[in-house]
């Protein structure tokens, strides 16, 4: 009887036939059985689920980091830009980590639609610190209506089978000329006290006061492109986290408007040359007093000129003026100096320095005084007579 062979060690398999004891002595011993060969399917089994499960961990591999996240990551960006673009604001704030943020220019009104999404794309995919999660940078890019582009990375956050934008928008501080801000036509009031707004943008197109009179003009273009925390100007080829919100000039219209207000201004002073802002104070003297004689009153003779070149803009008060070439005013007084009187007739210039002229929304002009740097007197006193 012949025994079962022994497990395979890497050596050859061996039978012993234990009834060969007993076997008369001339008696040809009977052959050994040939060795059976034992069939290996467990073993080919468990090799074959080790190829499948290999397999399997490449295709979970594969999954992570081609289809379902990439995919994902991309799709909400293009939506997010979509909606944006299409006005829809609470779908856009959908794909964001921010679903109810509330600004004045999230709203429809505030939008353009003249822009295009050119591109969008993964660009780099990592687990993040928390168990479970990832973090997908998707690259976009969009481009105005006159072909000015700007682009910006954004941050997908992936975590329980949802993937929202962590980065999308961002709040900051803008720092108008005026008492307002005018987006695309949507205002906002500024904080008096510290001259600011806070503003929120989706990306788009956004034009800065485009009802401005035609009595100002903007020193930069208006219009800028907004994508993330970047914003360009459009015509130009470079972004900046800075909001370029531009800074009103003086037209050539508003120029001339502001010299006819300033002459009606220093008109009302001659009516009144003590009253607060008025130039034709006279000055201080120890040696002698000057008073106006009996029955004259100022005459201007030569009204000042204020250039534009030197016009700045303070929030609240206008435009500062500065005088290029002083006016002139006269008027016969009456000077006493060394217990002698005497009438003649002075003439004083004009100076328009520390008047502010603020220009309105409405087309039109006024001129008002600063506190504590306005000329209220003559600087001097030329006898003429």
């Amino acid at each position: 009887m012949s025994g079962a062979a022994t497990p395979d060690r890497r050596g050859e398999e061996h039978a012993i036939d234990l009834g060969a004891v007993d076997a008369p002595e001339d008696e040809s011993p009977a052959p050994a059985a040939p060795p059976r060969r034992r069939l290996r399917f467990p073993n080919a089994a468990m090799a074959f689920a080790a190829v499948l499960l290999v397999l399997a961990a490449g295709v979970v591999a594969v999954v992570k980091w081609a289809p379902t996240g990439k995919l994902n990551a991309e799709d909400v960006v293009r939506n997010y830009l979509e909606a944006a673009r299409a006005g829809d604001i609470e779908s856009a704030l959908s794909f964001t980590d921010q679903p109810h943020a509330i600004g004045d220019f999230l709203v429809p009104e505030a939008l353009d639609t003249r822009w295009s999404v050119v591109e969008v794309g993964q660009i780099q995919y990592n687990d993040s610190a928390r168990e479970g999660r990832v973090i997908s940078q998707v690259y976009a890019e969009i481009e105005a209506f006159d072909g000015t582009r700007i682009g910006f990375r954004y941050l997908v956050g992936i975590e329980d089978g949802r993937a929202v934008i962590e980065n999308a928008l961002t709040a900051g501080e803008a720092y108008p000329a005026f008492d307002h801000l005018d987006v695309n036509g949507v205002t906002a009031q500024v904080d008096e006290a510290l001259g600011i707004t806070n503003i929120m943008l989706l990306p788009g197109v956004y034009e800065f006061y485009p009802d401005l009179p035609s009595t100002m003009e903007l020193e930069t273009e208006g219009s800028v492109l907004a994508l993330g925390n970047r914003y360009i100007r459009l015509g130009e080829d470079r972004a900046d986290e800075w909001l370029p919100i531009p800074w009103p000039t003086v037209s050539d219209e508003g120029e001339a408007l502001i010299d006819a207000t300033l002459r009606d201004y220093l008109d009302a002073c001659v009516r009144q040359p003590d009253a607060a802002g008025c130039p034709f104070g006279f000055p201080r003297d120890d040696a002698r007093t000057v008073e106006a004689a009996p029955g004259a009153s100022w005459e201007i003779t030569l009204y000042p000129e204020v250039g534009a070149q030197w016009w700045a803009y303070e929030l609240l008060q206008g435009f500062v003026l500065v005088t290029t070439e002083p006016g002139e005013a006269r008027i016969a007084v009456v000077v006493t100096e060394d217990g002698e009187s005497r009438e003649t007739v002075v003439s004083c210039p004009i100076w328009a320095d520390g008047l502010f002229a603020d220009l309105d929304f409405a087309g039109g002009a006024s001129i008002a005084r600063a506190d504590g740097t306005t000329i209220e007197r003559c600087n001097s006193l030329v006898e003429l007579e």
